[in-house]
């Protein structure tokens, strides 16, 4: 008998018949032979036993230097000092560095708010939600959050996100809807809504986004700031409550194109943790702020040379305002007028997108976003935030469902797809792999340098009421990410850069046709081109004033 063997047999039994079969039950199966069920109960007893051993050890997460960066004043806003900042933020912070080299840092100075998914230690998170009974605290700072501070800024908040994370739409937070600074009631895009409004409002001049199915690019196109979801595993997911690890990205929010690539520059690069970054570049490898410097009084120098797409089927997704069409095509016009070539491609499966996004997601969504549930991942994992969302209770379901039943239909989605449709996700990961490759043979075959397509297929609409039902919520998030998810699945980057308003037109709101709001028209670039879509973005704002358009 080996000692292994011996140590298990005389192991104290931890584990009762019962919950060996209650534990086989739920894989649909049961253990009949009562010798079985002895082998089995001594073997998950041992397993107890290595928890008992992990459990006694301290947790291993990124060092936290307090003395370096610390924090100041955490809060949460009162309801009327948050409703006159637009209900945008979480909770709000003070942070700066104390060391002299990173106060003269490329952001120094600069105010930022972070998107509530991404930990700030000692600041609790709320993620849009109010179904845990007491808010989980992050024991450390995010990737981005160290080096945002290490470059300088002031790390002033966690801006107001919509319920996990997952809404296109404003209206979501369990908390307090985020309000359009342009038009309050109408919607401010999510799930980085708050992010959008601070940046609208003129309250900060830098935030941090996240965008699994276009959750930085909508809401900056919905309140006209820029927008940038950066190639898959740019910049570093550590830290950060994941959607789905195959689109998980975060990214720069800013008032100008100038701002987000000096943002991009402090965050982008391999962080040792996040096993999102394989094909990413080193830390500090690359600067796409001082090329842009040269351009910055010269748009036509920026756009001559380059060769400009309008990606044919994002023209032709269902329910596109023909407006946004024509903003759109008048935008590209515009980029020719600056000395710019522009022509039109197609890429078929582009409509297939949505479709993709969706498949290959959902299960993946149900488990990591709102089971926080990651066993096969390398980096850092939050134990005390899987713990609380372990087990969904009727209460949890039903709070969530209140506010935001697309978060309940990933849910359900999620568990559904695993028992009716298995082997449909992994088919629908490859296509990802299939969606990415066309993207980069238009890249390569007709020698584009950036896509031009709308982001969000109209103006903002009005938000939802707490007491409409589920489909009276859904149907104002349908279809608000065709042309944005894709780029999630393929890893592109993707930037929003407002070029015009619109009068509202929406049915039931007719007396608010004198409101006029932003019009966002997407440039995605290859792979790890950033610096191009910067360049394309640069161009078209120095040039022309979208708030006259």
């Amino acid at each position: 008998m080996s000692w292994l063997l011996n140590h298990l047999l005389t192991a104290l039994s931890t584990v009762t018949p019962a919950q060996l079969q209650e534990t086989a039950g739920r894989l649909g199966i049961a253990i009949s032979s009562p010798a079985d069920v002895d082998a089995y109960c001594t073997l998950l007893s041992s397993l107890d036993a290595c928890v008992a051993l992990i459990a006694a050890e301290d947790d291993y997460l990124p060092p936290l230097d307090l003395a370096r960066f610390p924090r100041a004043n955490i809060h949460r806003p009162t309801p009327a000092d948050n409703a006159a900042e637009h209900n945008a933020w979480a909770y709000k912070v003070e942070i700066a560095s104390t060391s002299a080299a990173d106060r003269a840092g490329p952001l120094a100075g600069l105010r930022v708010a972070v998107k509530d998914t991404v930990n700030i230690a000692g600041v609790p998170s709320l993620y849009g939600t109010d179904v845990f009974a007491t808010p989980y605290v992050p024991a450390y700072d995010a990737t981005v959050v160290t080096r945002l501070l290490q470059a300088g800024a002031t790390v002033v908040g966690k801006s107001a996100c919509e319920n996990f994370s997952m809404s296109p739409t404003s209206f979501t937070n369990a908390h307090a809807h985020v309000q359009h600074p342009l038009a309050p009631g109408y919607n401010v895009g999510g799930s980085s809504s708050g992010s959008a409004a601070l940046l609208c409002a003129g309250l900060v001049p830098l935030a941090i986004g996240g965008d699994q199915g276009g959750s930085i690019r909508l809401p900056a196109s919905y309140c006209g700031v820029v927008g940038l979801k950066p190639t898959f595993g740019l910049v570093p997911y550590t830290g950060i409550a994941p959607l789905s690890a195959l689109i998980d990205h975060a990214g720069p929010m800013t008032r100008t194109v100038l701002e987000n690539a000096l943002m991009l520059g402090a965050i982008a690069g391999k962080d040792g943790l996040d096993d999102r970054q394989g094909d990413a570049p080193a830390h500090g490898a690359l600067d796409y702020y001082t090329p842009l410097l040269a351009y910055r009084a010269d748009p036509q120098a920026a756009a001559q040379g380059m060769r400009l797409a309008i990606l044919r089927e994002a023209m032709q997704v269902g329910g596109l305002d023909s407006r946004v069409a024509d903003t759109v095509r008048r935008a590209a016009a515009q980029f020719r007028a600056l000395g710019a070539e522009v022509v039109e491609v197609s890429v078929p499966l582009h409509r297939l997108g949505g479709a993709i996004w969706t498949v290959a997601n959902r299960q993946g969504i149900a488990e990591q976003a709102l089971r926080a549930q990651n066993p096969l991942r390398h980096g850092v994992h939050d134990a005390a935030l899987a713990r609380a969302l372990a087990a969904w209770t009727q209460d949890m379901f039903d709070g969530v469902q209140r506010h935001n039943p697309a978060a309940t239909n990933a849910l359900l989605g999620g568990q559904y797809l695993k028992d009716v449709h298995p082997g449909m996700t992994d088919k629908a990961i490859n296509l990802a792999r299939k969606l990415r490759d066309a993207y980069e043979a238009v890249f390569a075959r007709e020698g584009v340098d950036v896509l031009l397509l709308p982001c969000a297929p109209g103006v903002a609409n009005y938000t939802s009421g707490a007491r409409d039902g589920v489909m009276a919520k859904m149907e104002k998030a349908i279809g608000l990410t065709q042309n944005t998810a894709p780029f999630n699945v393929s890893g592109h980057p993707a930037l929003s850069l407002p070029v015009g308003m619109l009068s509202v037109t929406e049915r039931g709101r007719e007396a608010d046709g004198h409101v006029r709001l932003p019009v966002g028209m997407q440039l995605v670039g290859g792979l790890f081109e950033e610096a191009k879509v910067y360049r394309a973005a640069l161009a078209w704002e120095q040039a022309y004033d979208w708030r006259s358009m």
